[in-house]
């Protein structure tokens, strides 16, 4: 059996859905740039909804890579747009200033039009070599950066880290 990268996925009305069910984290964080991605390519600029009601927590990683995302959708003509981030997961993505960055509800609320909730599967846990993972997690972390100047601090030592040729391994963080 395959495992599961904890994010689940699909398409409805031109809307791309997904929910991450558990942590979003450096473990899954390549798993959903490729699979945006792959939306982007085969649909051009799309409304990506990341649904965080399963997830129980984000770390630095994931929350870059949403910041990443979020910029390549809007060069595309698409938006990135988080919802149910109510509590420590809104909280996190408020105090980076991301919701500067992309949409950031603590319910669906806000969205133009209540959108069907597509059958959602599991994407597939890929296996990423050292490379790939500190790639992902230092473009993360400057993006993070990118987004507020604020963040520099938070993330210098991670970036630092990355950028050296003395890192072989993607530190849990």
């Amino acid at each position: 059996m395959t495992p599961n990268s904890g994010i689940l996925a699909g398409c409805c009305n031109g809307r791309v859905w997904v929910r991450i069910d558990g942590k979003g984290s450096h473990q899954n964080s390549g798993e959903l740039k490729a699979f945006v991605k792959n939306q982007l390519e085969s649909s051009g600029g799309q409304r990506v909804i990341v649904d965080l009601s399963l997830c129980t927590g984000m770390d630095s990683t994931f929350m870059g890579m949403l910041t990443c995302l979020a910029g390549r959708l809007e060069e595309a003509g698409g938006s990135l747009h988080v919802i149910n981030a109510a509590g420590r997961n809104g909280e996190l993505l408020r105090g980076l200033g991301l919701d500067q960055i992309f949409t950031v509800d603590d319910g669906q609320e806000t969205l133009a039009e209540a959108p069907a909730v597509p059958d959602c599967s599991a994407l597939p846990k890929e296996a990423a070599d050292k490379a790939v993972r500190k790639e992902i997690c230092l473009e993360s972390h400057e993006a993070l950066v990118a987004a507020d100047e604020r963040n520099a601090p938070k993330f210098r030592d991670v970036i630092d880290l990355m950028r050296s040729d003395r890192c072989s391994i993607v530190m849990a963080h």
